[in-house]
């Protein structure tokens, strides 16, 4: 009877979840959440209030690893010391505090589990219906990190000429990745990056905006999002940095082993002092690697390779000409000695 009781709650639990889920992507996240001039706080479509904010100039930067399984998280763009520069804004603590995205992991455990929606405005998944997906919503979900982005910051304000760009640069992670938006009850998905197709894939930001939008991800794990943060700038110039989104996926998902991967990764770029220096020649030894390496790449390759296994063959069949004439010159001694020691007899 408690066996029985507990697979009817599992399933009662399991359908209350789906309905919750199809309730809030079609309902909840559906709602019209678009860009906002939020200095306007009667803007149409500022009605939640959690995007109604206000981002102050001395706002503090932070060093320290974090790891955010809820509450609000922005990244956005602030000026430090005058260089453009792309941060986390972490709105759990007051007054807020901007990260550095590369030392923040999100992570999303069980309650971000929700099964993929029907209907043909959903194929773009690639998934069946009911299929679990780990979404960040486009509104805010209890114990889910709801994370958007702004370009709020006064300096910023003043500084870019219309809006910044988001753009995806690479993904490294187990499954997919989309974002998108969607606008009114019924509108469709206004996907602004899928990782299924050609990278990079840009986003635009309005200036003075603070916007949410949904982030699903197919399959738990650990993601890093290479992405870069630029905008023109009112003087005429162009500002830009590259950052690292990081996403510890999946209730099991350590986030520790998430920022040891990106820590990783970035020890294995290569930086300034790796290139060699003026002084620095090729040994003997590394020279012909260098001069081969042209050849290699170059549009005649197929017919290079081609010559490089006609050789390889031509040289085993030379090989072989010689093992036969020795076999045979061999026999040949041997039945000479075999004669010889005949006729002595």
């Amino acid at each position: 009877m408690t066996s029985r009781t507990t697979r009817m709650t599992s399933r009662t639990t399991r359908r209350r979840r789906a309905v919750a889920y199809t309730a809030v992507l079609i309902a909840g996240l559906t709602l019209a959440v678009a860009p906002v001039a939020l200095a306007d706080a009667s803007s149409a479509g500022s009605d939640d209030a959690g995007l109604q904010q206000t981002v102050e100039p001395d706002e503090e930067v932070v060093t320290e690893d974090a790891v955010v399984t809820d509450g609000h998280v922005d990244v956005g763009p602030r000026f430090l010391d005058g260089e453009w520069t792309m941060l986390a804004r972490d709105d759990r603590e007051v007054p807020s505090v901007w990260r550095d995205p590369e030392r923040t992991v999100l992570h999303l455990g069980d309650p971000a589990v929700l099964p993929a929606p029907e209907g043909p405005d959903y194929e773009f998944l690639g998934v069946e219906p009911g299929t679990p997906l780990y979404v960040v919503p486009q509104t805010q979900a209890p114990d889910v990190v709801w994370l958007g982005w702004n370009t709020q910051d006064p300096e910023v304000v003043d500084e870019i000429e219309q809006g910044a760009t988001l753009r995806l640069d690479g993904l490294d992670g187990p499954g997919e990745l989309f974002v998108f938006l969607q606008e009114g009850v019924s509108g469709p998905p206004n996907v602004l990056w899928n990782s299924a197709e050609s990278l990079p894939q840009e986003l635009w930001m309005e200036v003075n905006t603070h916007v949410h939008a949904n982030w699903v991800f197919t399959e738990p794990g650990i993601y890093r999002l290479d992405v870069t943060m630029l905008a023109d700038l009112a003087d005429g110039t162009q500002a830009e940095d590259q950052s690292t989104l990081v996403f510890a996926v999946g209730e099991d998902t350590d986030p520790a082993e998430a920022l040891d991967v990106v820590a990783d990764a970035a020890s294995d770029e290569p930086t300034a002092d790796a290139s060699a220096s003026p002084d620095d020649s090729p040994s003997e030894a590394t020279a012909p690697a260098a001069t081969d390496a042209p050849e290699a790449s170059a549009p005649s390759s197929d017919s290079g390779s081609a010559a490089l296994i006609w050789g390889a063959a031509a040289a085993g069949v030379v090989l072989l000409l010689v093992v036969v004439a020795r076999v045979v010159g061999a026999r040949r001694a041997r039945a000479a000695v075999e004669r010889d020691a005949g006729d002595e007899s």
